[in-house]
């Protein structure tokens, strides 16, 4: 089966955008009003006690994206009873990861305190809070988390896009009341366990509905056990560095610089990380696509779509690096003030550490797609000794800026591994004119954020200003990328790609 790969990704995307508003607008509210009503501590403690919980989620050791892998094939071809087999399967997992992570989080309990520099708020037992979050944790993989593999293989996360508008937006507006109504943090955190039940529970009634042919029953072939355990075998180290580059830095920053700048930190890094989010929908609605696209069309063709996403990757990511650099600091100084501020350097840091991390994604991406874990499975341990060993030394001479660094250095140290892993394996061919590509737009990055930063500077402060910024920050970096590039291929194949995707649709609609 060929599954419609444009329209669900459109779809997906288009879901997913709305999903990912509702979850960096509601979460932005939650976190102002804990900073105002709470103080930053507590703002801090959130953040540490998901970054510690996110390091136990290893024991998952990439098993759903190893499973959802191995169901690309069998869909194309409608084989039911093999999909049922990795469903039944991938439900035993998840149950023994749930029970994993329990012992192993309860074990940690007698080593909280070292986590934590200085004094936790009064109010607040920290044991009590990690208990919490440990069990929400638990609860989503014991119940029916493994039925949303389904959604994601056949290119169907928009279905879990509408369902969590829903329900994550009725969570926040009960953890907002409680801020406001008790100023009590347990009673603000008691919501999270309660909506992951609610959560899991209509998850499965949509699955059940949508597919039901599919049920957990049978066993996959020995041959496919042995692949997916390799799978996963090599998809513990990718997990595992994804993992330690998001959490490492808080659980670093809180043992070392303490839980306030853990706040602070996480105010910038949530802006940034919102960006992140709203881009990594549209990889993830693309991912399954490219998997079927991988399987069912040539490598010359596969080739010239990756140059396409590649070119349409770079621009928004300098439009969104420009952005970031020219609206951080007004838009800080109006949320937290100037006392919650960070100097321009670290913005910079920022700013760097996004564009390195983002420029990478469509490699990335489509490693995830044709499943390269095991041809790419000592890369992630290098990027976590170099990430963790900078960030333990690096911080403890340069502070924060020490823990950003070692995070971009240990993303170019991995930048030539991944490249060669898929054109080796995928395109089947040298990188060497990717290479040239890449600096280009590297390049022509730099110059529109420098010119974007000047034509900035001379804009008045406060929402005005803002809103000026903003405006500027649209029109300057797009309007530069496309007289930069306009001549290339690449740059008139995606002209062409819309014209006939979308623009053509549109006037047709319009004129009828």
């Amino acid at each position: 089966m060929k599954i419609a790969r444009t329209k669900n990704a459109a779809r997906n995307i288009i879901f997913g955008v709305m999903y990912k508003s509702i979850t960096i607008l509601c979460p932005f509210i939650v976190r102002t009003v804990m900073l105002y009503v709470m103080g930053s501590e507590y703002v801090g403690l959130n953040s540490l006690f998901t970054s510690i919980l996110s390091f136990l989620s290893l024991a998952e050791l990439g098993v759903g994206t190893a499973l959802v892998y191995s169901m690309y094939k069998p869909i194309a071809e409608e084989d039911i009873s093999t999909i049922c087999a990795l469903l039944n399967l991938y439900r035993k997992l998840y149950r023994y990861i749930g029970s994993i992570i329990l012992i192993v989080g309860l074990a940690l309990l007698p080593f909280l305190k070292y986590l934590i520099k200085g004094d936790c708020p009064p109010d607040i037992n920290v044991y009590v809070l990690y208990g919490v979050y440990l069990l929400n944790t638990v609860i989503s993989y014991w119940m029916f988390a493994y039925k949303q593999s389904l959604l994601t293989a056949h290119q169907r996360s928009d279905i879990v896009s509408k369902r969590s508008m829903v329900i994550q937006t009725s969570m926040y507006v009960f953890q907002i009341a409680a801020l406001f109504l008790f100023k009590n943090y347990y009673i603000y955190i008691m919501w999270l366990p309660f909506f992951t039940i609610i959560t899991n529970l209509a998850n499965s009634v949509i699955v059940d509905k949508m597919f039901p042919q599919y049920k957990c029953k049978g066993q996959v072939s020995e041959e496919m056990e042995r692949n997916i355990r390799k799978k996963i075998l090599a998809l513990f180290g990718t997990k595992a560095n994804s993992i330690v580059m998001h959490a490492a830095d808080n659980i670093v920053i809180s043992a070392f610089l303490g839980l306030t700048l853990v706040g602070q930190y996480g105010n910038y890094y949530y802006i940034m990380n919102s960006i992140i989010g709203i881009m990594t929908i549209i990889y993830d609605s693309m991912t399954a696509g490219l998997g079927n696209s991988l399987e069912t069309e040539s490598v010359e063709k596969n080739y010239h779509d990756f140059n396409l996403l590649t070119l349409l990757n770079m621009w928004l990511v300098t439009f969104c690096s420009a952005s970031l650099l020219c609206l951080y600091q007004p838009f800080m100084k109006i949320w937290v003030h100037e006392k919650n501020m960070f100097p321009m350097h670290i913005v910079i840091l920022l700013v760097v550490y996004f564009y390195v991390y983002q420029s990478r994604r469509i490699v990335l991406t489509y490693k995830d797609a044709g499943g390269l874990w095991w041809e790419d499975r000592l890369r992630p341990y290098v990027m976590m000794a170099v990430n963790v060993i900078g960030n333990i030394i690096m911080v403890q001479t340069i502070g924060l800026s020490g823990v950003l660094l070692s995070t971009i250095l240990s993303m170019l140290v991995a930048f030539p591994w991944e490249n060669y892993t898929v054109f080796k394996y995928i395109f089947e061919k040298s990188s060497a004119k990717y290479y040239a590509k890449f600096f280009l737009y590297v390049i022509t990055s730099a110059v529109i954020c420098v010119v974007t930063w000047a034509a900035c500077l001379w804009l008045p402060g406060g929402i005005i200003g803002l809103v000026l910024r903003a405006v500027m920050c649209v029109i300057v970096p797009n309007v530069m990328f496309y007289a930069i590039l306009h001549r290339s291929s690449e740059m008139k194949d995606t002209i062409d790609f819309i014209n006939r995707r979308f623009l053509k649709k549109i006037i047709k609609k319009v004129k009828s």
